[in-house]
């Protein structure tokens, strides 16, 4: 399978397409600050916990194990930097709307929050919703929150290799 991602700022390839051939791990950290410098954009993937972000940057960059996945909700509590072809980043932020013991909810909101309105390295946020599930109440005031800031993003629905048959169908 193959996602093609419109990059403004790449060369076209073979009829538009971006072939993901160098991806890299480069840094975690939960201070905004300490994001790579420079003018690579960013390409960033949030959602709700166990949503599946990090299995998404995996099977995109064709790396199992290069982001770090669990089945545990609120594992990735850091915003996570993927170096892609030497061009351009793709990042993992924390999910929201999931509190654990060992950060509060509101320090992750805030984070987020930061990340999202100060980096101007970002050029697109992906929002991650379940396809099993209605959209949660969290995930449309997050939608409303982005587009009340001008944020540029696109919605990204997970998981539907996980649904039967039946779910897929709508009523006639």
């Amino acid at each position: 399978m193959k996602l093609v991602l419109p990059l403004p700022h790449v060369k076209p390839q073979k009829g538009n397409k971006m072939d993901i051939t160098n991806a890299e791990f480069v840094i975690s950290n939960t201070d905004v600050r300490k994001c790579p410098a420079g003018t690579f954009p960013e390409y960033a993937f949030i959602g709700r916990s166990n949503v599946g972000k990090s299995s998404l940057i995996n099977m995109l960059t064709g790396r199992k194990g290069l982001a770090m996945t669990s089945a545990t909700p609120g594992k990735t509590m850091l915003i996570n930097h993927f170096l892609i072809n030497k061009e351009w980043y793709l990042v993992d932020l924390p999910g929201y709307g999931y509190a654990s013991g060992e950060k509060d909810d509101g320090e992750i909101q805030k984070l987020i929050e930061y990340y999202v309105l100060e980096r101007e390295q970002m050029t697109c946020l992906f929002v991650l919703i379940d396809s099993r599930l209605e959209p949660q109440r969290i995930d449309l005031e997050f939608i409303e929150w982005l587009g009340e800031n001008g944020i540029p993003f696109a919605l990204i629905f997970t998981k539907a290799d996980k649904q039967s048959v039946g779910k897929n169908r709508r009523p006639a």
